[in-house]
């Protein structure tokens, strides 16, 4: 096995030399294996599952690396500030770190020194299946002055382009074919609360604000700048990828949506006072609610097939945001991507259980699907199925591996919708541009000093304007919104990225 050799060949040579990039050397000699710990979001279970899952894997780590695997989680309520906390403290032990561009802040703690630099020589010699199966290119994604951060997802193909899921049975009633367009989906949610006084339109929640980005980009063909904020506060049209623009605070589009949103408020698409603790997407299944806001990967593997049993005359579609103008950018290699931490006493050993937990096929099952028989079953149709008797509260593991997965090695799950998947892929693909913006260094320290300012007038702001909340006219609160963004510095920033632009 390549994996043996290559480590054979890495325990002779360790005793002689360090490798040329100064990494330190591995004690191979240490009679306990190494702990290494890598850091996810998600809940930490309490049912023991996981654990069994962990053991499994590290009888696999200690005899290929002597090294073993240790989780940290952190839990999905304020994950971000606590994510940032995690890292800048210091206080908790950690080798790797999953990350992302666009939802949680690579590029600044990466900037700031949370993230270890890595040489192509410490990647070629610790991390060797991995580096291979990157381009030159790919890593140039990866790069900050010069130095790699962080190892992206290069090798998964993932759709999380948000969109409203939706009923064609009455879309058909309201007249509609399909929702194609914000006025087709402004027409159904209109009829439903018209025909169907016991249904709510959409039971939103008053704080999602997605689909303003959503609405700006169908609009126009927008592609925003994910790593500067969740908001796409920043971006460029298509047309003109060389100026830098903010849809907010610049031209009619903004306005036209506050207006929309204002008009959805006054008639009654959402609950008036937001105090909803249950589950839009349970209601939708018992069909008190109309429509879901998500993506694309929500739709097909469990919104699409659930309801198919739930309501079955419902025929759910999705209408994804940019589908009147064909605006769809694709994920950056960087959503899902695996950073080493600065703190980490035994870097060289994270690289190496990393490569395995993405490359070799006993780790790469056990720590996305669990153990065979327990958690999961291949059916003679070579798809993924849940064993008999299986119970998700009981049976069910928490990893969230989402910064190294291959579609090579991947099990389709015979639960998912794949017929409406490939359909709408194939329309994906005929639209799709690659994300524009991974090799520009848009993100610098004193960029992202800067913006905080205008982000908390986004904070403040767009909840409000996105729901409807305020007692002015769209006009009156969109140019209130567009002078406290003026004061905050907005127009410096866009200044100073379109310089890192034409630099680039």
């Amino acid at each position: 096995m390549r994996v043996r050799i290559f480590t054979s060949l890495i325990a002779l040579g360790m005793l002689i030399a360090c490798t040329a990039c100064g990494a330190k050397e591995i004690d191979y000699t240490k009679e306990d294996p190494v702990t290494i710990t890598y850091l996810t979001i998600g809940e930490k279970p309490s049912n023991g599952r996981t654990e069994e899952v962990i053991k499994e894997l590290n009888s696999i780590l200690e005899k290929e690396v002597n090294a073993r695997l240790d989780i940290y989680y952190i839990p999905w309520k304020d994950y971000l500030e606590n994510y940032n906390i995690a890292l800048d403290s210091g206080d908790v032990d950690l080798d790797l770190i999953g990350t992302g561009s666009d939802w949680l802040d690579a590029w600044p703690n990466a900037i700031k020194g949370n993230f270890l630099p890595l040489s192509k020589e410490m990647l070629q010699e610790y991390c060797p299946q991995t580096y291979a199966n990157l381009r030159k290119e790919e890593w140039e994604k990866c790069s900050y002055n010069g130095s790699i951060y962080m190892i992206p997802e290069n090798e998964y193909t993932q759709w999380i382009n948000h969109g409203f899921i939706y009923r064609k049975d009455l879309a058909r009633e309201a007249g509609l074919d399909r929702v194609k367009s914000w006025s087709d989906l402004d027409k159904y949610l209109k009829y439903v609360k018209k025909a169907h006084p016991d249904m709510l339109p959409w039971d939103a929640d008053g704080k999602t604000v997605i689909h303003t980005l959503g609405y700006l980009m169908s609009a126009r063909k927008y592609a925003p700048i994910y790593e500067l904020s969740t908001y796409g506060i920043w971006g460029a049209y298509t047309d003109d990828l060389k100026t830098i623009v903010s849809p907010y605070y610049t031209g009619d589009e903004f306005l036209e949506y506050a207006k929309l949103m204002k008009d959805w408020d006054e008639s009654g698409i959402w609950r008036d006072d937001f105090r909803f603790t249950g589950d839009n997407t349970e209601e939708f299944f018992s069909g008190y609610t109309s429509v879901v806001q998500h993506h694309t990967q929500k739709y097909y593997t469990e919104i699409k097939p659930t309801m198919d049993v739930m309501i079955p005359d419902a025929e759910t579609d999705f209408y994804w945001f940019g589908e009147e103008n064909g605006n769809l950018m694709k994920n950056s290699i960087l959503h899902g991507a695996m950073a080493v931490y600065s703190g980490s006493k035994n870097p060289e050993k994270a690289l190496m259980v990393y490569d395995l937990l993405r490359n070799d096929p006993r780790c790469y099952r056990l720590i996305n699907y669990g153990i065979e028989g327990v958690q999961y079953e291949v059916n003679k149709n070579g798809l993924l199925e849940k064993p008999s008797g299986y119970n998700a509260d009981r049976d069910g593991i928490v990893m969230n591996f989402w910064w190294g997965r291959r579609d090579a090695l991947e099990i389709q799950d015979s639960s998912y919708n794949w017929s409406e998947y490939y359909d709408l892929i194939d329309t994906y693909d005929r639209n799709a541009y690659s994300y524009p913006w991974d090799s520009v260094p848009f993100s610098t320290e004193d960029i992202n000093k800067e913006i905080k300012s205008i982000v908390e007038v986004f904070d403040k702001y767009l909840p409000a304007i996105t729901y409807g909340q305020y007692d002015v006219t769209p006009e009156e609160e969109v140019e209130t919104f567009r002078q406290e963004l003026k004061e905050a510095g907005i127009e410096e920033v866009t200044a100073k990225l379109q310089r890192v632009l034409d630099s680039y």
